[in-house]
Formats: C-alpha cells, sequence, structure tokens
C-alpha cells in the first residue's frame, strides 16, 4: 500500500494490539494490549514502630483521598514541605501504609534525592522505573520525556495508584511525573516549599512544621522510658528544648540517651550545652533554633562514640552516594570488613545510621554532612584524599570484576593503572555479580561524578567502561548510562586517552540507537570516525564503520548496513582484530538472512563461529551458531538447523545465560521444527521462548503466545480421528 507522500505501509506476519495507519505521526501514545493481569507495586519503603504524633496533618493528607466516585478532574496532588530531618518521609510512609487499600492498582514511591550527596535523580528515569513496575514491557518504554510521561498517563487512565515523590528539588523534577487523570493521588515531600508546583497543579500544601513540645516528649518516652523520664521531669524538658523540636535531632539524642542508662538526663543535658557553646560545631547547621538543635544534638552524639566509630562515622561523609555496604565502608577506612560492621551496627543502633539491607546501610544527608564536616575537623587533609581515593578505587576495579562476569569483556582496557584497595571482592559466578550491580547501579553513577570532580580521570574511565550492564538494562538504566559514559568521555578527553574514548563512546552510540534515538547515536559515531581520521588507528575504524552499519540495518537500510559491516570487517581482518571481526560478520549473515541470500549468510555465519571459536568467545560461539541454523533454514535445511539449535542452547545452559539471544534459539527452533511436521516438539520450543521473553518483558511474548495457540490447535485437529 502506498499513499501521495511516497509512503509505503506493509505488514506482515502475526499482528496483535492496535494498527494505526498514518501519513506523518508527529506524536502517538497506545496504551500497551493487555493479555494478564498487570502487577500491583506496593514500593512503600517500612514505618516507624514508634511513629510520634502530626494528627493535623494526617488529617489533611486524609481529606484528600478521592473518593471511588471521582470521575471528572485532575489528579489530586499534596505537598508536603518543612525543613531537613523535621520528618516528612516518615510521615508520608506511616499514612500511605495506612490508607493504601484505597488504591487497588498499586503504590509508587521514589526517592529523587533532591537533598543528598548524589545528584537528583532525572524525570525520564523515575518514569522509566514507573512503567516497569506498572508491568509495561522495557521493550516498550520510549526514551524521550514527553513520551514516556504521554505513555506513563495513558498507562495510569482508569487505574487508583498512590505516588510518593519523596525529597523533590523542584516542581520541574515534579511535573512530568504526575498522573493526567482523576482516582490517582500523589504526594510530594520537599524542603523547598515549590510554589510553582501549587500554582501549575492546583497542589495542596501540608505544612510540616517542627514538633511541639507535647510531641517531642512522646518520641522521647517512647526511646528512653516513661519511668525515666518522670523520675527527671526537668531534665526531660530541658533535653526537649535543646532538640529545638526536629523530630531527627530528638530521635537521635533520645537514642543515644537511652545507651548511656548510667547517665542521668540532667548529665545528658549538661553534654549538650556544653557542645552548643563550643566553637568547633559552629561551622556546620546554619543558624537559628534548628541549626543549634543540629550541632548540639550532633555534636554531643558524636562526642561520646569511642575512637575508631568516631573515625568510621567521619570517613562515611567521603562516601559518593547515600547507601553502601560493608566491603565499600571497608575500602573507605581502611579497616577490616569484621571491624567496620562491628561500627556500623553500633552506628545504627544509635540511628546515626540505617539498616536498608543485609550488611547495608543508609545515611540522612543531615547526617552525610555532618559526617562530612566533621571530618573537616579532625582529619588531615591528606587523610581526607586518601580516603575518597581509596573507596573510589574500589568501586571501580569491583565493577571491573563485575563486569567480567557478566559481560563480554571490551578489549584494550585493563585495571592496571587503578589501585588495589582492599577487600579485593572478585566474584564466582554471575549472579552474585549482576546482584551487585543492581544494589550498587546508583553509587557507580555517584562514584563516575565524584572522582571526575576530584580530577581521578581513571578511576572514572574505569567505572564508565565497567557500567556497560547499565545499557542492556532497563529504559531507566539506560538513561543513567548515558550520563555515565558522558562523565567517561569527558575524562577521556582530560586524560588524552582517545583509546578508552573511542571505547565509550562506542556503547554510548549503542545505548542510543536501543533507545531509538538514531540522530543522535550517529553523531556520537561521526566523532569516532574523526578520531580515526586523526590517528588512522584501525580499531577506531571498525568501531567508527560497525556502528554506521547498526544503524542502517535499525533504519531498514539493509543495503548501506552492509556495506558498512563488509568495510569493518575488512578493517578488523587486516588489523587482527578477532573478535570485533566476528562481530561484523554476524551482522552481515543476519542481512544476507533478511535479503533471501542464504549461501552468502551460510558463509559469513560459519567465518563468524571460527572467529569466535579463536578469540575464545564462547557466548558468542553460541550465537554464531544459531546464525548458521537461520542461513541453513533459509536453504531448506530443517534437519541441521534443528540440530544446530539445539546445540546452542545446551551451550548457553552451559553457560547459565538466560537472556534474549536463548529466546531467539528456541523461536527459530520452532520453526523448523514446524516445518518437519514435528509439531508437539515445536510447540515446547515456542513454551521455551514465551518464558524466557517474559522474564524479560520482551514484546514478542504476546504473539509468540498466538502462534503457539495456532499450533496447538492443528495438534489437536490432527489427534481427531
Amino acid at each position: 500500500m502506498t499513499d501521495g507522500a511516497g509512503v509505503r505501509n506493509t505488514i506482515s506476519g502475526s499482528v496483535t494490539g492496535s494498527v494505526v495507519q498514518a501519513g506523518t505521526i508527529g506524536h502517538l501514545t497506545l496504551s500497551p494490549e493487555r493479555h494478564e493481569p498487570l502487577p500491583v507495586p506496593r514500593q512503600l519503603p517500612a514505618g516507624l514502630r514508634d511513629f510520634t504524633g502530626r494528627d493535623a496533618q494526617l488529617a489533611a493528607l486524609d481529606a484528600l483521598l478521592p473518593s471511588r466516585e471521582d470521575a471528572g478532574g485532575a489528579a489530586v496532588v499534596a505537598v508536603v514541605d518543612g525543613t531537613g530531618g523535621g520528618g516528612k518521609t516518615s510521615l508520608v510512609v506511616q499514612w500511605a501504609h495506612r490508607v493504601q487499600d484505597v488504591f487497588p492498582d498499586g503504590t509508587l514511591f521514589v526517592n529523587l534525592r533532591g537533598y543528598g550527596p548524589s545528584a537528583p535523580l532525572k524525570p525520564g528515569i523515575v518514569l522509566a522505573s514507573f512503567l516497569t513496575a506498572l508491568g509495561v514491557p522495557e521493550a516498550q518504554i520510549p526514551g524521550e520525556l514527553d513520551a514516556l510521561a504521554g505513555f506513563y498517563r495513558s498507562v495510569l487512565a482508569g487505574r487508583r495508584v498512590l505516588v510518593v515523590l519523596d525529597n523533590a528539588a523542584t516542581a520541574e523534577q515534579v511535573r512530568p511525573l504526575l498522573p493526567g487523570t482523576p482516582g490517582c493521588l500523589v504526594v510530594v515531600t520537599s524542603r523547598a516549599s515549590l510554589t510553582d508546583l501549587v500554582v501549575s497543579a492546583a497542589a495542596h500544601r501540608v505544612d510540616l512544621g517542627l514538633f511541639t513540645t507535647a510531641e517531642s516528649q512522646t518520641l522521647l518516652r517512647g526511646i528512653v522510658g516513661a519511668a525515666r523520664a518522670d523520675t527527671e521531669p526537668a531534665a526531660t524538658g530541658e533535653l526537649v528544648r535543646l532538640c529545638g523540636g526536629l523530630p531527627l535531632a530528638v530521635r537521635v539524642a533520645a537514642t543515644r540517651a537511652a545507651a548511656r542508662p548510667h547517665y542521668t538526663l540532667a548529665d545528658v543535658v549538661a553534654d549538650i550545652g556544653d557542645e552548643q557553646t563550643s566553637e568547633l560545631g559552629n561551622g556546620f547547621g546554619g543558624d537559628g533554633v534548628v541549626g543549634g538543635a543540629v550541632r548540639s544534638v550532633f555534636d554531643w552524639s558524636f562526642a561520646e562514640l569511642p575512637p575508631e566509630q568516631a573515625r568510621v562515622f567521619r570517613c562515611l561523609g567521603a562516601h559518593p552516594g547515600a547507601e553502601f555496604g560493608v566491603d565499600a565502608a571497608a575500602a573507605l577506612t581502611g579497616l577490616e570488613p569484621a571491624g567496620v560492621y562491628r561500627c556500623l551496627e553500633v552506628l545504627a543502633e544509635l540511628h546515626l545510621l540505617e539498616p536498608s539491607g543485609r550488611r547495608r546501610y543508609r545515611m540522612h544527608d543531615l547526617l552525610h554532612a555532618y559526617a562530612a564536616h566533621r571530618s573537616g575537623l579532625d582529619d588531615t587533609a591528606e587523610d581526607r584524599r586518601k580516603a575518597v581515593e581509596r573507596v573510589l578505587a574500589w568501586y571501580a576495579r569491583t565493577a571491573w570484576h563485575a563486569d567480567q562476569m557478566t559481560m563480554p569483556a571490551l578489549s584494550g582496557f585493563t585495571l592496571d593503572e587503578v589501585a588495589v584497595v582492599a577487600p579485593e571482592v572478585v566474584f564466582t559466578d554471575r549472579g552474585a555479580a549482576v546482584a551487585w550491580q543492581h544494589a550498587e547501579h546508583a553509587t557507580l553513577v555517584a562514584a563516575a561524578r565524584r572522582a571526575a570532580d576530584a580530577g581521578l580521570n581513571v578511576a572514572a574511565m574505569t567505572v564508565a567502561v565497567a557500567c556497560k550492564f547499565m545499557a542492556v538494562g532497563s529504559a531507566a538504566w539506560a538513561a543513567l548510562y548515558l550520563e555515565v559514559t558522558e562523565v567517561g568521555v569527558a575524562c577521556a578527553l582530560a586524560a588524552g586517552n582517545q583509546g578508552v574514548e573511542a571505547l565509550l563512546l562506542d556503547v554510548r552510540a549503542i545505548t542510543l540507537r536501543r533507545m531509538g534515538r538514531l540522530a543522535e547515536a550517529e553523531a556520537v559515531i561521526a566523532r569516532t570516525l574523526v578520531l580515526a581520521e586523526e590517528t588512522d588507528d584501525p580499531a577506531y575504524w571498525v568501531i567508527g564503520l560497525s556502528g554506521l552499519g547498526r544503524i542502517r540495518r535499525e533504519q531498514g537500510r539493509w543495503l548501506e548496513a552492509r556495506d558498512y559491516f563488509r568495510r569493518s570487517a575488512s578493517v578488523a581482518r587486516q588489523s587482527g582484530q578477532v573478535r570485533p571481526e566476528a562481530v561484523a560478520l554476524c551482522n552481515l549473515s543476519w542481512l544476507s538472512v533478511q535479503l533471501g541470500e542464504f549461501e552468502h549468510a551460510l558463509g559469513y555465519a560459519e567465518q563468524g563461529l571460527a572467529l569466535r571459536r579463536q578469540a575464545g568467545d564462547l557466548l558468542g560461539e553460541a550465537g554464531a551458531l544459531v546464525d548458521i541454523a537461520l542461513a541453513n533454514q533459509g536453504l531448506g535445511r530443517h534437519g541441521t538447523a534443528v540440530s544446530l539449535c539445539q546445540r546452542a542452547i545446551t551451550a548457553y545452559q552451559d553457560l547459565d545465560y538466560t537472556g534474549v539471544d536463548l529466546a531467539d534459539t528456541f523461536l527459530p527452533l520452532g520453526t523448523s521444527l514446524e516445518a518437519l511436521g514435528a509439531l508437539p516438539a515445536a510447540a515446547q520450543a515456542l513454551r521455551e521462548a514465551i518464558t524466557v521473553l517474559t522474564e524479560l518483558d520482551d514484546p514478542r511474548a504476546a504473539p509468540t503466545r498466538v502462534r503457539l495457540t495456532g499450533l496447538e490447535a492443528r495438534i489437536a485437529a490432527d489427534s481427531c480421528p
């Protein structure tokens, strides 16, 4: 079919869902077709067992709950604003747990990191994460912010979801995250008033002031014990006054007092008073009642720490993110993991840290800033510099080891220039490496930025190269990886390391291509070709030519793509780049299959297999077997194709690999088995493919189910007498 504009629309194969014919589409958002019950995310963190007070604010939030009859208008938005350490998150989490049954379609929660050691989260990253939690396959998640926001609103249309946006920096950060229809409720917490949001989104402001005296006393009594507080009413009142109504200060002071049962509360008050008048605390916390409360309580609690625990606390102020594990803290401090673990547990018991998982902790941003402040007072500049260098080198090396376990190695990059820092982590299985990457992905982004800011270019480049697992993860992670590669490329330029620059440009272009941002990807590849022309380095030529080939392949310009991959393979062959040549041949085989040139496809695939074996690329070897199978399938040699696919599946299983390539092996296996008349075996191959595709949220799972249903109907018909 061809319209007047010369646009050719062709539909082939199985199509499910919406089909739209149009000449030009500026922007189109379609809700994904739903074949299975959608997940109901419940993302709230745990609440506080001893949550205290805030009755007026809880009632104000209750009044905003949508009724089940609400059918018009927009989603309700509430902004809870107040000072840092004032209990905004605790209030909203407590309330959300109490009312989330009003929202049967889920509860979304995110810390936007508006205030803290790491950079604020970008709205696009949050939207991609929310869409994944709401059941949208990652392959369907767009890359551009406007498209993301529109798709998010479409997915939430007709659903009742509570959205908690914690620790926001600005109204601009929040606005794309607002649903567009009634039934949903959004609660935002921020230290800023977010007046723009009140004006533009008719948000309801819920002001969270300091604790009243009664609320402070209730929390204090709950922690130190009612009997002890009642024995010293005057000291209890003075301790509350010294905390200035700041819930965080009350909790830290009360917890420290509870840990000193041999102290009277009057002793505690005297010690805090001494710290409040000390000159050392005046550089932190600002002026006024709240600033004085933070300074005095934190100073007093810190002064009570034994030397080793005090040093660990100070060092944590140099950590690049708010969350960390025991091994990272050991690297930061230079202590053995067992010793630092004991210190961290004590700090957590005193509410100077918060446990976030097994042997993992997070630090409130006020306490993180205070730790950095104390380090500035008590540690030498050399000690602080060494702590930063140790922890960043540890993250760089550990990320590199995890990358070697989970992703194909990028040639030409080693750890030779990164210092060895104990405890050295070496992963013994892929699962452990993947778990570490998932737990640390946000900190790795912060570590790359911190290393760049400190002029530690090698550490920043190492982290950037080792973070390529993000490029094949969710859309949210891909967006994060673009930030990391931007930092890494800048450091490579500063260090004059063109090799690392080219490597990072390559994976950056691949990431942009996978996100559908082809024009940006081509601009990145253009820089690689400039490097190639300036240096005439064959490695850069291979990267640039293959990069352009991938983009032309994505655009459906297969003949141009073939030309680029042929040139890339030729340069790689002449310069002895074995694995890059194999990659180019793999692409040439795929293109030849699409063009119906199956003999050529077979030749390319067989050459690629030999090179994969020469390079020791076991994962690539399995993929090359599938390439050979596809070529044989095109030539009608289905028995051979079945045998090759089965060998590839065995290879993937031996490698404990469950990625998309495994599904792309079961699918052609099913095709050839069906062609041979082995319908039950073909149906089983499709079931295996569906299992993998479903696990990966791949949109091809739905049409494969349709194909399986048709095949099962044929099997049933054949079985009838």
